[in-house]
């Protein structure tokens, strides 16, 4: 299987392509600075942009032959720091117009794969789009009060993209992520390391506070390999430890 992750050199970016190699997939990157990478015989790498569709359409070319059968979208817009007053640093709409061109490029490619179905796996966050209602109320007040809320907009904007650009021909899946926790990052410290992975329909509350980012990222890879079949096919999911 060939997998396009986008935010590769982020912290869970990170971990879902190094897993996804262990599986023994192909897995092509599209990064800014490809001199922070370390090669790999399954690893294709490509320098730019996932805001820019010339850049999103080499990522596609790059394995030249083989078609990419999933997305993986991984991004998150850059803060001044990790506490939730933090200046934005953006770019605004990161996330949500590198999804739509990721969708708009497996659909272009679709008939390339024998039959199947491409995905689109994309990274979310509890509290964006229709999982606010799931959210508990320290998350709505930070998305409503502090600098989080700028992220949120992009996060929100990824949900409304899905439903414009896949369409019939890509399967989808919306994981509304808890607090990540582990990897020097994100607003907690908190464990990590590989945890049991609980799912929620988007709307159901009972998720717990947090998960580890090697749990999240795992289970996001899997997803995208079929590994847990379709079971998440064209759903929002909330993940939590």
């Amino acid at each position: 299987m060939h997998l396009l992750v986008l935010g590769a050199t982020g912290k869970t970016g990170a971990l879902a392509y190094q897993y996804a190699l262990e599986l023994g997939n192909h897995v092509t990157i599209l990064v800014r600075d490809a001199s922070k990478i370390n090669p790999h015989a399954n690893l294709t790498v490509v320098e730019g942009s996932a805001m820019l569709e010339a850049d999103m359409d080499r990522a596609f070319a790059a394995a030249a032959g083989v078609p990419v059968d999933t997305v993986l979208q991984c991004l998150n817009p850059h803060r001044a720091a990790n506490h939730p007053w933090a200046k934005f640093l953006g770019p605004p709409r990161l996330m949500a117009d590198s999804t739509a061109l990721a969708a708009h490029a497996l659909r272009r490619q679709g008939h390339q794969l024998g039959g199947h179905k491409p995905r689109l796996i994309a990274m979310n966050a509890l509290g964006a789009g229709q999982s606010r209602k799931a959210a508990p109320i320290i998350t709505k007040f930070l998305i409503d009060y502090s600098n989080i809320g700028w992220t949120y907009v992009d996060h929100d904007a990824v949900d409304a993209e899905i439903e414009q650009n896949c369409g019939q021909e890509v399967d989808w899946t919306i994981v509304f992520a808890v607090a990540l926790s582990g990897g020097g990052g994100g607003l907690i410290g908190g464990p990590s390391g590989l945890k049991p992975v609980r799912t929620f329909a988007h709307t159901d509350p009972g998720s717990n506070w947090a998960i580890t980012r090697e749990s999240c990222a795992r289970w996001m890879v899997d997803v995208a390999t079929g590994r847990l079949g379709d079971e998440f096919s064209n759903k929002r999911v909330i993940v939590s430890n």
